[in-house]
């Protein structure tokens, strides 16, 4: 039987909904715990949320399982939405992260910045938010301060540990209120609503497609996060990536620079990297890709475990769009 206290863990992702929620809570008198978990395709930056939280005297709390939220992206039990987003299943995946946090930090309860038939797989009905509770084990404690009254009564509002009537019923797609109770609770730091994760595009949940049936790539960080930028091929079996900008080829040769590239000897232009270091073949098709998007380049270079420079002629639109994943215009 859970003891109830005034000791909750609220799920935070950085967003005005989850921001609203602590700060009530905080108002409330109750000591909040915002937890952010960290996944590889939410991309954020986690000094704005620890600054966006400094006003409220609360110190955030990351959590971060590659391992076990890839393996629940390979086989939700709920199912994906349009793309390779599964909805409901991540929802899950972060109660159950929270509930964690919950016992060790020996709070009673989670609070989250749902609203009620915000979101069109997990926040749409009140049905699927009880589904969330109960595969998360947390039936009955989760708190939703935006949406409360719009809902049946919670443990902590039955047993008055929170009181019902400071809390909100908040329903839809619509920022108006939100909004308007950002400005009374002065909240000033937020961020602008936006859809944000990754699965929900289609051009990326191509990509994670096509690498999902490669355990090696599946289940490597680096490999994963590849996927968000660049042009992809496939080549030989070897995963090449070429930037597409000169904000992609700094990124690539700075945070990727342990990986084989391929890239312009003396001048400007694209940089493509493996995965792992192909046969020579490969890397000669690889470099050819790279000279079709650096037309001004001379000579190419390529740095892995040996080091040579490679002149070669363009590779021509035709041959490109064989080795391109996600097709012609990806």
């Amino acid at each position: 039987m859970t003891i109830l206290n005034r000791r909750c863990v609220v799920l935070h992702s950085g967003g005005l909904d989850s921001l609203l929620s602590l700060v009530i809570m905080k108002n409330l008198g109750f000591e909040a715990i915002p937890l952010f978990i960290k996944t590889p395709f939410y991309d954020k930056d986690i000094n704005s949320i620890k600054e966006q939280l400094e006003p409220f005297g609360v110190e955030l709390t990351i959590k971060e399982d590659f391992k076990g939220y890839m393996s629940m992206l390979k086989n939700p039990r709920f199912g994906y939405g349009k793309n390779l987003n599964p909805c409901i299943d991540c929802k899950i995946f972060f109660y159950k992260k929270a509930k964690e946090l919950m016992e060790e930090a020996q709070a009673s309860f989670v609070v989250t910045g749902e609203v009620l038939g915000q979101r069109p797989m997990s926040q749409r009905s009140y049905t699927i938010l009880r589904t969330l509770e109960k595969q998360s084990g947390l039936s009955d404690l989760v708190l939703r301060p935006l949406s409360a009254q719009c809902l049946p009564e919670t443990k902590m509002e039955q047993e008055s540990i929170v009181d019902r009537e400071k809390l909100y019923c908040i329903q839809g797609r619509a920022r108006k209120i939100q909004l308007e109770l950002a400005q009374n609770l002065g909240i000033e730091n937020f961020e602008s609503p936006a859809g944000g994760c990754l699965l929900t595009d289609v051009q990326f949940s191509a990509r994670l497609e096509e690498a999902m049936n490669r355990k090696e790539e599946f289940h490597n960080p680096k490999a994963i996060e590849l996927l968000r930028i660049g042009r992809h091929f496939r080549i030989d079996g070897f995963k090449f990536v070429v930037s597409r900008n000169e904000k992609e080829t700094k990124e690539l040769l700075e945070n990727f620079d342990l990986l084989p590239i391929v890239m312009c000897l003396n001048e400007p232009g694209a940089v493509g990297v493996f995965l792992k270091e192909p046969h020579m073949d490969t890397i000669i098709k690889g470099a050819s890709i790279v000279k079709r998007y650096s037309r001004k380049a001379k000579n190419l270079v390529f740095k892995g475990s040996r080091e040579f420079i490679i002149d070669i002629k363009p590779m021509r639109g035709e041959e490109v769009n064989k080795y391109r994943i996600g097709g012609i215009n990806a």
